[in-house]
């Protein structure tokens, strides 16, 4: 998924007053490829929708590395490999993705050394639809995972205290809806450069936000782009201000900055750290103004006592934490 923010806002906001193939533009996914979007929110009756059908909770652990178990509500014999004493991480893509798209952040804690229930949701014939039904469609993918977490509660012991929900894109504001519909009780979500294409007006509860966890952790890569620009979470990182990313000189659509954020973020789970200090601004960053007492850790693991904005510089390439 790939659009820069000036054009997709401008097409929002005028697009009611627009014949129809005024309103269609063109758009790149998180592959790369264009597709034709509508720049205004789908108001029509959605068809009807079964999240058993369309989503599929594909299970890894250090058991079955890369072999999924597709776990199935309601069905205690397909989670066989789920180990309730090992922290569990769901991971959600984002438009016209699947569960492959994000595999480095499965490998990455598969190979971390330690014990992990990673559980990918693939959304992606959802994700294929049109872009504005795809973002109408978060709702109900987001209710249908809590829906699923609860299940893993209740018959496999599930502690909520152990779960991160990580989304990329649109996939960022799956995993708040999720949150918010589990009560707000995961110990953590982080949301990979959230989707900001037609969330602008969308109510808190069916958007990422704060309240969506304990601990609710937002990194920005491709902010007044393709993700929001400012803060969502309780701890909001800027990787080089949080705009466009070293490396992505040539990237005219967003898309290379918009991925950065997984890169990032599966890179924090087995490597050197994400060292970022809490700070006004990305300039006064760069001046060296922050207090330096105030440092924190993007990705994982993050420390839940941190709170606001914080900045960091990274690498053009990989690896990209400077410690």
């Amino acid at each position: 998924m790939a659009l820069r923010l000036a054009l997709v806002v401008l097409l929002a906001t005028a697009a009611l007053a627009l014949p129809t193939r005024e309103r269609l533009q063109w758009m790149e996914d998180g592959e790369g490829k264009l597709h034709l979007i509508d720049a205004v929110e789908y108001d029509e009756p959605l068809p009807r929708w079964d999240g058993a059908k369309e989503v599929t909770l594909k299970l890894y652990t250090q058991s079955n590395p890369s072999s999924a178990q597709n776990i199935v509500v309601g069905d205690d014999s397909s989670a066989r490999n789920f180990n309730p004493n090992n922290p569990t991480r769901f991971v959600i893509h984002g438009w016209v993705s699947s569960a492959t798209t994000l595999r480095d952040i499965r490998r990455a804690y598969i190979n971390s050394g330690k014990q992990y229930n990673v559980v990918m949701v693939d959304w992606s014939g959802t994700a294929a639809s049109l872009y504005n039904i795809a973002k109408a469609r978060t709702v109900s993918v987001g209710e249908y995972l809590a829906k699923a977490i609860k299940y893993l509660q209740s018959s496999r012991g599930l502690n909520l205290n152990d779960v991160y929900i990580i989304g990329h894109s649109l996939g960022a504001h799956i995993a708040g809806i999720a949150g918010d519909r589990l009560g707000n009780a995961a110990a953590q979500v982080v949301g990979m450069d959230p989707a900001l294409p037609l969330f602008l007006t969308t109510s808190k509860s069916d958007k990422l936000d704060p309240s969506d966890a304990k601990f609710v952790q937002v990194i920005h890569t491709n902010g007044g782009g393709l993700g929001y620009q400012t803060s969502l979470g309780t701890a909001d990182f800027f990787p080089n201000g949080g705009t466009t990313q070293p490396g992505c000189a040539l990237d005219l659509t967003g898309t290379c900055s918009h991925n950065r954020s997984y890169a990032l973020y599966a890179e924090s789970v087995t490597s050197s750290r994400f060292v970022s200090k809490r700070c006004s601004s990305y300039s006064s960053y760069t001046l060296g103004l922050c207090n330096l007492r105030e440092s924190q850790n993007m990705g994982e693991p993050a420390s839940h006592s941190s709170s606001g904005d914080y900045y960091l510089s990274t690498r053009a390439l990989s690896p990209y934490a400077q410690g």
